[in-house]
């Protein structure tokens, strides 16, 4: 008889601990010697994500799974180069006439300082005239000091072969840094286009074996943790399906209305400013008012084509109605549009961002708040394992069907509806009873 097979001695507890320590310690130093590659990586990993239904839609209908990812991969190129560049012509006209106009805007702020400064040299505060002739002739003294009682000052020739020696000292170090900006920019150039290369190769790669990753993922846990973590995959899915989604209509939709209200209104270079409204709603929190600014000062300078007010009370009004935009996106569209999967305290998502920022640039504040609210749902399972409580009272799906029913039906699934009722009222026309 064969001898049975002994049993592989199991490992203790503290063996396990000092384990699990090593393995994240490891992770963690993979990660920090190669966070100038993570980047992309993550990058590719997004576009993937993105580009993940179509992919699949393709490979159910019987195309190979590589295929539908060069397909995938050329529809992103499409749409991320080839449309800005059909458009670049009327973007160009309208982003140079909106510099023109800031141009414009502080030109005429320097001319009615000047102006100022020239008339009134003073303002008045809380009743009393603050008079700034005094300081401005002082300044003026110190400026004019070296010209004597005559006004007129000439160097010596000692100081004029110093002055000289600045000058040929100062070209060769611009000459210097010249060469060394060109070397760089060179290097960045190359750097970047290699780059660019390799998160095609990325994307690919995780497109066509992304799939294989849940069922890795699922083959390290134990089977009597996995209805928990399929409900934590789940909601952790939801949170970035709902980030992609709706940011991309939130900025269709903010840049629409800003587009509509600038045109209504008269506000100058108003497809520009739509389109930067738009842009700077990927910016949690900060954005909107970064896409104000412009929109204020163009208002202020220039006024408005159609409203017969001053300048002044239509910058008031061009602030109210980006006010009014971005109160109506808090109260009606983002609820409708993201739902419930990002619900973060706005003073959690400007620390988000700006540790975001620190730590990954522009990725970083645009991930912030996904990220946010995916470390959210870690921290409340684990908080509820720790109490030893059901982290997940209600399931997925009854979550998901009493989210529906409190937000109603989808577009798609009333276009759907939609589809449906003509399907059914052709094929009555064409069978009559």
């Amino acid at each position: 008889m064969n001898a049975s097979p002994s049993t592989p001695p199991r490992w203790s507890v503290d063996t396990k601990r000092w384990a699990i320590l090593a393995i994240v310690a490891v992770g963690l130093g993979l990660i920090y010697y190669a966070r100038s590659a993570l980047a992309w990586l993550v990058v590719a990993a997004l576009l993937a994500y993105l580009l993940q239904p179509l992919v699949n839609w393709l490979d159910d209908h019987g195309m190979p799974r590589a295929l539908a990812a060069i397909i995938a991969l050329f529809v992103a190129v499409g749409i991320l180069f080839v449309i800005p560049a059909i458009l670049f012509p009327l973007l160009l006209n309208q982003f140079l006439q909106l510099s023109v106009d800031l141009v414009a805007a502080s030109l005429r702020g320097l001319d009615s300082l000047n102006t100022w400064m020239a008339e009134s040299r003073g303002f008045n505060l809380w009743g009393f005239h603050v008079d700034l002739s005094r300081v401005i002739q002082d300044i003026a003294r110190l400026i004019l000091a070296q010209g004597g009682e005559g006004g007129v000052y000439v160097p010596t020739m000692d100081e004029v072969l110093n002055y000289l020696k600045q000058v040929i000292s100062a070209t060769s170090g611009l000459i210097g840094s010249l060469s060394g900006f060109l070397t760089s920019l060179v290097a960045r150039t190359v750097s970047f286009a290699f780059s660019i290369f390799l998160l095609f190769f990325y994307t690919f790669y995780i497109t066509v074996d992304g799939y294989k990753l849940k069922p890795w993922a699922k083959s390290l846990v134990k089977p009597d943790y996995l209805p928990e973590m399929t409900e934590l995959g789940h909601r952790i899915n939801r949170v970035w399906h709902s980030f992609f989604r709706g940011q991309l209509m939130l900025s269709l939709v903010i840049g629409a209305m800003t587009l509509i209200v600038g045109l209504a209104i008269g506000l100058p270079s108003a497809l520009a400013l739509a389109i930067i409204a738009g842009v700077m709603e990927a910016v949690p929190t900060i954005g909107p008012i970064i896409a104000a600014v412009p929109a204020v000062i163009l208002a202020l300078a220039q006024g408005s084509s159609i409203l017969p007010v001053n300048n002044v009370t239509f910058a008031l009004i061009t602030l109210g109605a980006y006010v009014l935009i971005q109160q109506l996106e808090n109260a009606l569209i983002v609820p409708r549009i993201m739902g419930s999967a990002l619900e973060l305290h706005p003073l959690i998502v400007l620390v988000g961002v700006v540790i975001g920022a620190s730590f990954a640039g522009v990725l970083g504040i645009f991930l912030a708040a996904p990220t946010l609210a995916t470390l959210k749902i870690l921290f409340q399972y684990a908080h509820a394992k720790i109490l030893d409580q059901n982290p997940f009272p209600i399931p997925f799906t009854e979550e998901q069907a009493q989210l529906m029913r409190t937000r109603g039906p989808t577009w798609s699934q009333r276009v759907h509806r939609w589809r449906q009722r003509v399907s059914i009222a052709s094929q009555q026309e064409d069978n009559p009873t």
